[in-house]
């Protein structure tokens, strides 16, 4: 499972003044909502040629997105990149989706238009989270071990929560980089614990809780 700050996503499309601002808006939503890093092929001045960059890219990113409006070639050259590399692609589009190339119309797209960004973001951060499901289901079986230990040791009347909600949870604390390094087990367990408890605002669940973490504090003390 890769950390979060490792996580990025390659965007593909035209190099159009055009498509700017909608790759600005785009890059706004994934960081801000999902902890991922947008790159698009000409955001950095590298001392390599265009297409070495963009292989680069390519083969350094957890997922990408292709806009496959206007049927850019070098998108398409890309997105070939992309495919033979094994990669994640979510493809969108502005034109109808009878338009795409019959050799990639069998493949899923989402349509937007720029002034419906609430259905086209939510169907961004839907398959999104379908690429990182993985890694969400990684942090919730640790999770339940978190919280099968603070079962064990504390008298607690402790509800353990949905994965849905659970993952809601970890998707909010990545949007403000609360998330802890995946190496530091001990931070990981202190920030999985809450995130796991369904009724955690419950004032017994609380002194519950409190006491977990004084003895993890002290457990780690005498490690």
């Amino acid at each position: 499972m890769t950390d979060k700050a490792s996580r990025t996503c390659f965007v593909i499309m035209p190099f159009r003044p055009e498509y700017h601002y909608f790759y600005l808006y785009l890059k706004k939503h994934i960081e801000e909502h999902h902890g991922v890093i947008c790159k698009r092929g000409d955001a950095d001045v590298l001392t390599i040629p265009i297409l070495d960059k963009i292989r680069q890219y390519i083969s350094e990113a957890d997922v990408l997105i292709a806009d496959c409006s206007g049927r850019n070639p070098n998108v398409f050259y890309e997105l070939g990149m992309a495919h033979a590399a094994g990669k994640k692609v979510i493809l969108i589009t502005h034109d109808p989706i009878d338009k795409a190339p019959v050799d990639i119309r069998h493949y899923e797209f989402i349509p937007y238009e720029l002034d419906n960004d609430k259905e086209f973001f939510a169907l961004i951060d839907k398959a999104l989270r379908a690429v990182f499901v993985d890694r969400y289901e990684d942090l919730f079986e640790k999770a339940k071990v978190v919280f099968a230990d603070f079962k064990g040791r504390i008298a607690t009347q402790a509800i353990m929560a949905t994965k849905d909600d659970f993952i809601d949870s970890i998707v909010s604390a990545e949007q403000f980089g609360r998330l802890p390094s995946l190496d530091n087990e001990s931070a990981l367990r202190e920030f999985l614990l809450p995130k796991i408890v369904a009724n955690k605002n419950e004032p017994t669940v609380i002194k519950d809780m409190g006491r977990w973490y004084e003895e993890e504090i002290s457990r780690a003390d005498g490690a």
